[in-house]
């Protein structure tokens, strides 16, 4: 990944993880503890690691996250998920959301945006994750600056609907990870590279509530 920089003000200062679950070189705590994981030294693909699900959890937080990847195409989206199905992608295209080189929501995005709002009401049940991304039309720093712009644009949007957005991230990707296959070549390639990602992220709570099979 070529940029790294994360937008420290989106970022809480740690997230609490459920007893036993471990990242890169940590130790192992005792049951009885918490392990917090400092989150502005972390790319994107480092967060999307946590947390971690123990392998008994598993089976029902992948089965709870695949009707939540089903109820959001049926809306429309496109949806793929990652990490063997525990965390579920939705794209949005960024023209839904921005005019070109702009950085203000459109009076339409907010019909893109509320379906989202959902997974803020409990705490901790989801970790949500915005990656934007661009085309490579511009220098490098005007591409981060505008991917950065509208990563506060959308932040702005769900502070101000969400009932709480703690466990909110923002990435601002820039032209860094262009959609597999799909190179800066076309005017069709460049509109599919614009895009912003949202990244549905299994939270503690729901690792807790598929330990007393609630889900």
């Amino acid at each position: 990944m070529r940029l790294n920089n994360i937008l420290h003000i989106l970022l809480p200062v740690a997230l609490i993880l459920p007893a036993g679950a471990s990242h890169c070189n940590a130790q192992k705590k005792d049951a009885s503890q918490e392990q917090l994981v400092d989150l502005s030294e972390l790319t994107l693909d480092e967060t999307l690691m946590l947390p971690d699900v123990p392998e008994k959890q598993a089976p029902y937080v992948t089965s709870y996250m695949k009707r939540e990847a089903q109820a959001l195409h049926k809306l429309g989206y496109k949806v793929e998920t990652t990490r063997h199905g525990e965390v579920v992608i939705a794209t949005i295209p960024a023209d839904k959301l921005f005019a070109p080189n702009d950085s203000t929501l459109l009076p339409g995005a907010a019909n893109e945006l509320k379906p989202f709002l959902p997974y803020f009401r409990t705490h901790g049940k989801f970790k949500v994750i915005l990656a934007m991304h661009s085309d490579d039309t511009g220098s490098d720093s005007y591409l981060y600056e505008l991917t950065e712009r509208r990563i506060l644009a959308l932040y702005g949007y769900f502070d101000e609907h969400a009932a709480q957005t703690d466990m909110l991230q923002g990435y601002p990707m820039a032209d860094s990870e262009p959609v597999k296959d799909t190179p800066n070549t076309s005017y069709t390639n460049r509109r599919t590279n614009r895009r912003l990602e949202i990244y549905i992220v299994p939270g503690p709570m729901l690792i807790m509530e598929a330990k007393t099979k609630k889900i």
